[in-house]
């Protein structure tokens, strides 16, 4: 989600429009205007089903009427100090304003393999599949199982990082680096660094990463 202001004119109401950026524990009643891409938020179950299913990924919102608590913990989607929290009261409502900008915060690899990265913020990565291994299905804990996909991602100056997607993403992939040119660029928006075996590896975090497969942005 874009942390930059927004005129009215961007937007059907007069209401006064607070940017993400400037959002603090005191701002209850602030009306914010998004597109489900980068903000961090919470929403309890009780609440998925009134507030949740407006909140289309790629669709801008007016969200009225939330809480504005610390983010903390891991898997966090932006390095803002807070997060917006729902509750009864949030509004969710549509907007005419079009903007399909992604908002992109790209990680150099040399960045992620120095192992400097705090683990706890998930990232965007862009690169060349390389090493496209086949699908495995693994047994996990409490006899779930899980599809899983290792390759390499290659970028503009050769560095090379190892890879690793879990679930329905898997399929996907691998379908498209069997096509009769095998030439693939992905980008992973909200990946998870982590390690295997004491080396860096960069994973999808559960359904929250997106994965896009040869992008038609200038980045690829």
């Amino acid at each position: 989600m874009a942390s930059k202001a927004l005129n009215n004119t961007a937007n059907d109401s007069t209401e006064q429009i607070t940017a993400i950026s400037d959002l603090k524990p005191k701002h209850t009643t602030k009306m914010v205007h998004v597109k489900r891409h980068k903000i961090h938020a919470s929403c309890k179950r009780t609440y998925f089903e009134s507030k949740g299913r407006l909140l289309l990924v790629g669709v801008w919102r007016n969200i009225r009427n939330f809480q504005v608590r610390p983010a903390g913990r891991a898997y966090r989607t932006t390095n803002h100090i807070y997060k917006i929290s729902f509750n009864q009261a949030t509004v969710v409502s549509r907007s005419n304003f079009m903007n399909d900008d992604l908002y992109l915060n790209l990680v150099d690899f040399q960045s992620v393999l120095s192992g400097t990265l705090d683990e706890k913020y998930l990232i965007d990565v862009l690169g060349q599949v390389l090493d496209c291994g086949a699908v495995e299905t693994i047994q996990c804990a409490g006899g779930n199982q899980r599809k899983k996909l290792e390759f390499t991602l290659r970028d503009i100056n050769d560095s090379r990082i190892p890879c690793c997607i879990w679930g329905k993403l898997t399929d996907t992939l691998h379908s498209a680096c069997n096509q009769d040119d095998g030439l693939v660029t992905l980008l992973l928006r909200f990946a998870k660094i982590g390690k295997f075996r004491g080396e860096v590896q960069i994973s999808n975090s559960f359904d929250a990463s997106q994965m896009i497969i040869n992008p038609a942005i200038p980045d690829a």
